[in-house]
């Protein structure tokens, strides 16, 4: 309850008083939180909740920005094809640059300590106490209920962002970290801002809804995701089933 509340004055900050020192600073204190919330539980730090810099984190973060960009891309090139979007604007780089950086930059930390509330934390305390599929399950729906501010915009909306909250918890359970998870939900943020309002987009009238069309995107994606996880050797349970198979054929001494 303590997080939900430090991330929700964070939005607030955002969302109706547009003050980003004040969500910097709610943000700053957000993770001191986490942290010292993992302490006094006796846990290391971040990375009880996933964020632990060990060996192959930056792989993990930078594979997952990288799915980021196509997920949202590729429902951005999808939506414009079918005509569900058109461009309205696009504005010069002198604009673009500095307005992409700033929301980047600020959308990490409103990223990642989402991540903490509705998946890291979670799933320290109940990943290993529940089957995988449940897990998943609880953790989207608990990210639907975080958007506190979205519940009133239908159900497409939130049938989106239950496919969302699917797709991110899936990386958590297969690697056991919030990096992948975090670089997707990071990236696909500010692709979708690139998108949407640095290049001003409007929806059509055309009976295909851009929300729609994302659905049927994450869900597709789901798949590829879970693929790019395991062939890049990524996957927590592949790399032990892995190291117990070289165990036992191993010659005793």
């Amino acid at each position: 309850m303590l997080l939900f509340v430090l991330y929700h004055t964070a939005e607030y900050f955002v969302l109706f008083k547009y003050n980003p020192i004040a969500f910097l600073l709610v943000q700053l204190i957000f993770f001191i939180t986490a942290w010292l919330l993992a302490r006094w539980q006796k846990f290391k730090g971040l990375s009880a909740w996933g964020m632990d810099t060990g060996k192959l984190w930056l792989k993990h973060l930078l594979i997952g920005m990288l799915m980021g960009v196509v997920l949202y891309g590729v429902t951005y090139i999808i939506t414009l094809a079918t005509g569900s979007e058109v461009v309205t604007n696009i504005p010069g780089m002198a604009v673009m640059a500095p307005q992409l950086a700033l929301f980047c930059f600020g959308v990490f930390f409103s990223s990642f300590s989402e991540d903490i509330l509705t998946r890291g934390y979670l799933f320290k305390h109940f990943g290993d106490k529940m089957p995988a599929g449940a897990f998943v399950f609880v953790s989207a729906t608990i990210y639907i209920v975080n958007h506190i501010y979205r519940l009133s915009d239908g159900f497409e909306t939130c049938a989106y962002l239950f496919a969302l909250g699917i797709l991110f918890a899936i990386p958590l359970v297969l690697t056991k970290r919030l990096w992948f998870t975090g670089g997707m939900h990071w990236i696909g943020n500010t692709t979708y801002y690139f998108t949407h309002n640095i290049i001003t987009t409007k929806t059509t009238e055309v009976h295909l809804a851009p929300n729609t069309i994302f659905i049927v995107c994450i869900l597709l994606f789901i798949p590829v995701v879970v693929s790019v996880i395991r062939s890049s050797k990524l996957d927590m349970f592949t790399s032990n089933k892995r190291i117990v198979s070289i165990t036992n054929t191993m010659p005793l001494t």
